[in-house]
């Protein structure tokens, strides 16, 4: 490269970074006002779930539907939220008064918690070659639509992702106690998270698993009844585990677990949509609910094995990145209910990907996967913006194209490096 060619770079790269600060400060501030506008849509089920709580009632009680309680999340985050009530005023059963501060405040928490996702993605380094800054900007923006759907429904999934994230780092410097700890806080969030205990199993096996039974019982159990009492802690964790985590889990039924509106962007939901008839509930199945179910449940552990032997075959730190986002994209596909805004996730896909196209030890074969992979991930973004794309499922079966490319390229780099190997003895 010639001095004018490097000269030429630098100053292309120093109108990107003016363009793209100009662009998120824009972003956030307009982001900001529309999130408060619209008043917390979801944040007032999460400070429900605090006055139920604070009230010794239970936040898994939903009058508007007792069949389907809003607050999914463990009695933990309910504490966890406290602080963000602030001036609400409860009214009725998801209507407060005063919430503008609340909105306000966990709106730049959960930006904050973006920013730190950002900043572990540089410092656990992933193979994104040179540029690394350049291509976590482009990440983000790439991502931006999707990021503002969840910031503007005052969702959580941004602080879940932090939370993985942070355990990732704990568990790469061999601190499994206190990965462990952000892994539960992450779960009492989001639960599909739990699909890491496998890949964190895999690789820490034993040691690994005594850390993260000791660290949950701390989270679940231990902090959470400090504040609110052995018994009703207890009580709430009982109710949490059989009104959410076990119809989502573990039903026998799939009509007794599973919303099918286009929204939801899980893999069973997509396998669901490919069964009925009809746009809205109740629906016409052309076969057996519980059909349904069985494919569903048998696909799911085909995934999972897949998964499992992909990771089990990682051989280096070139490729563990991949192995995260295979569980990252477990935890997008296999819930019962995974609705669009989580895919906010993506622009961790599109920094691993990015890295891929010029990391120069894996074969030229990878860098059309890598490619692919960012096209794929960016045309099923787009396409969440059309609701008969959605009821296609096309973000669903995009996530699963990605998933299998990421299985195909660290089984792949497992070959390559056992290769090596061979050559070298």
């Amino acid at each position: 490269m010639t001095w004018f060619d490097l000269g030429g770079k630098i100053s292309a790269m120093k109108k990107f970074d003016r363009m793209f600060t100009v662009i998120m400060v824009i972003f956030l501030v307009g982001t900001c006002i529309v999130t408060c506008y619209r008043g917390g849509k979801d944040l007032k089920v999460g400070l429900y779930g605090v006055k139920q709580v604070i009230n010794k009632k239970s936040p898994y009680d939903n009058p508007l539907d007792p069949n389907r309680p809003l607050f999914r999340y463990a009695p933990g985050f309910a504490l966890f939220q406290r602080p963000f009530l602030l001036d609400s005023r409860m009214t009725a059963p998801y209507k407060f008064e005063g919430i503008l501060l609340s909105c306000f405040a966990w709106y730049w928490f959960v930006v904050f918690s973006l920013a730190i996702s950002a900043i572990l993605l540089l410092k656990l380094n992933p193979p994104a070659g040179r540029d690394a800054v350049f291509k976590l900007k482009l990440s983000l923006l790439l991502a931006m639509p999707l990021i503002a759907y969840e910031l503007a429904a005052g969702q959580n999934k941004l602080l879940a992702l932090a939370f993985l994230l942070v355990a990732v780092y704990f568990f790469e410097k061999d601190k499994y106690f206190l990965s462990g700890i952000l892994l539960s806080l992450a779960l009492t969030v989001y639960i599909p998270l739990v699909f890491f205990i496998l890949y964190f199993a895999i690789r820490g096996r034993v040691r690994y698993m005594l850390n993260f039974i000791a660290s949950a019982f701390l989270v679940f159990i231990v902090i959470p009844s400090v504040f609110i009492g052995i018994k009703f802690n207890a009580f709430l964790l009982k109710d949490w585990f059989v009104r959410c985590v076990k119809p989502f889990s573990f039903a026998s039924s799939y009509t007794s677990y599973m919303e099918l509106r286009p929204t939801n962007q899980s893999l069973p939901g997509a396998i669901g949509r490919l069964f009925i008839m009809g746009g809205t509930h109740p629906y016409i199945y052309i076969i057996s609910p519980e059909i349904i179910h069985y494919i569903i449940r048998v696909l799911t552990a085909i995934i999972v094995l897949l998964s499992c032997f992909a990771a089990w075959k990682e051989k280096s730190n070139n490729s563990r990145w991949l192995s995260y986002i295979i569980f990252l994209s477990l935890a997008l596909m296999l819930p019962m209910y995974c609705i669009i805004y989580t895919w906010s996730w993506l622009f961790v896909f599109y920094f691993v990907f990015l890295g891929y196209v010029d990391f120069h030890p894996q074969p030229n074969r990878v860098k059309p996967l890598a490619v692919g992979a960012i096209i794929v991930c960016f045309l099923a973004s787009l396409s969440t913006t059309m609701m008969r794309l959605n009821t296609l499922s096309v973000l669903a079966w995009s996530t699963l194209a990605v998933w299998a490319i990421a299985v195909y390229m660290l089984v792949n780099a497992a070959k390559l490096e056992n290769g090596r190997e061979h050559a070298g003895s």
